[in-house]
């Protein structure tokens, strides 16, 4: 083997654990989130990228929103490993998610690829009614 063919399979190498180690530190400090955990996180949560959606977690299950300027209403629930959601006015089928979560940062998987990330807030207190 030649010394050209020696160090261009050493830098292949090097490149490939540089790679796989970044990935490692990018997930550092994410952690998934099962059953209650999704459940405390989301309710009364807005979760949105501050562009594209806007999507407010009810407790109790409602969930309105806004997708790229549209809004829509519908319900949300988690199960297992899951959040899942669907939309009133749609033919779709129901949509899970595996969440991963970073302080307020949010990432959204399907089938191991990351589909939707944003950030939770909490959503404004709901006004309560005065008896006089």
């Amino acid at each position: 083997m030649s010394l050209d063919m020696r160090a261009m399979r050493w830098a292949i190498a090097v490149l490939t654990t540089a790679v796989a180690l970044s990935a490692m530190a990018a997930d550092k400090g994410w952690m998934m989130l099962r059953e209650n955990a999704l459940t405390q996180a989301f309710a009364n949560q807005d979760f949105g990228d501050g562009v594209h959606f806007a999507y407010q977690f009810q407790e109790g299950g409602e969930l309105h929103g806004m997708n790229m300027g549209k809004p829509a209403q519908g319900r949300w629930r988690a199960s297992g490993s899951q959040l899942c959601w669907r939309w009133a006015k749609s033919k779709d089928p129901e949509e899970c998610y595996e969440v991963h979560q970073h302080g307020s940062a949010v990432r959204l998987f399907l089938d191991g690829q990351e589909v939707l990330s944003g950030n939770l807030t909490p959503l404004p207190p709901k006004p309560t009614e005065v008896t006089r």
